[in-house]
């Protein structure tokens, strides 16, 4: 390749990278943009930048969403669920990496058949139910939690990565299964444990489709459920939505900041690997 053509490719690779970072960060813009007018601003120009600056959304959203109480429900469920899902897919990836149990490779390829497959929602609702777990936090978490295929794929990469001879030594310094995974498996997973276990928060922190589903007392609601308070049959406050939503994705958006290189390093691992 030519000089020129390699400078021309690398402007095309920057325009590109350009025009992706407009795309996701245009939303997140116009959400806090919007955010901070005031209604009648808000319906004179909807997509202009705000000239208030106005910090009142804020306030009233966390008061009138409730999102105080909710919130806390919304860590319990989230750390709970993201914790034992992943647990639960580091506990399965393991032994198919290593090919310790018959037929690994097979369940492997079962388990990228599971990315493809619906949910099962209504089969899980009737379990639920019968189990007498509708409407409880108990009952909501075991919805949320399950082995993800995701996470095993990128963990059944990653783990490739690690010798088979420490298998080995830790099993002739008798060193149990537990023990390994918990003292040296699962640390040296830490990249692809920080970029799953991102990925699995999101899912679990901004679920409303089940949280509607499955809990319908205002103690048990989760965070994204106040959500729903601005918008009725015949009009929405957008102002307030937006403030809202800007408050939903807040704790996100800090997580992710400071676990980007982890999650970075997990995913070229877990990819290049599996």
């Amino acid at each position: 390749m030519s000089k020129a053509n390699g400078k021309g490719y690398m402007v095309f690779c920057y325009a590109f990278m350009a025009v992706l970072l407009f795309l996701y960060l245009f939303p997140l813009f116009f959400s806090f943009n919007t955010s901070l007018k005031t209604t009648q601003e808000y319906l004179l120009n909807p997509t202009g930048i705000t000239r208030s600056w106005s910090f009142d959304n804020y306030i009233t959203a966390w008061m009138r969403a409730k999102f105080g109480s909710y919130i806390l429900n919304s860590v319990l469920y989230t750390a709970v669920c993201t914790s034992a899902s992943l647990l639960m897919s580091l506990f399965v990836a393991f032994p198919i990496s290593r090919g310790y149990i018959p037929g690994s490779g097979f369940l492997f390829y079962l388990f990228i058949c599971g990315l493809f497959l619906p949910s099962g929602m209504i089969p899980l609702f009737q379990i639920i139910l019968r189990m007498g777990l509708y409407n409880t936090k108990i009952g909501y978490m075991l919805v949320m939690t399950g082995v993800n295929a995701t996470s095993v794929f990128f963990f059944t990469g990653y783990f490739k990565s690690i010798p088979r001879d420490m298998d080995e030594a830790a099993a002739i310094e008798g060193c149990g299964y537990a023990r390994y995974m918990t003292s040296i498996a699962i640390p040296l997973a830490k990249p692809a444990i920080a970029s799953m276990g991102v990925l699995t928060m999101i899912g679990i922190w901004n679920d409303i489709i089940s949280s509607t589903i499955y809990l319908t007392s205002e103690s048990n609601f989760n965070i994204t459920r106040g959500l729903t308070v601005f918008t009725g049959q015949y009009s929405s406050d957008w102002t307030l939505t937006a403030a809202g939503m800007v408050i939903v994705a807040a704790p996100l958006i800090l997580i992710y900041a400071f676990c980007q290189r982890y999650i970075v390093d997990g995913v070229m691992a877990g990819g290049l690997k599996g």
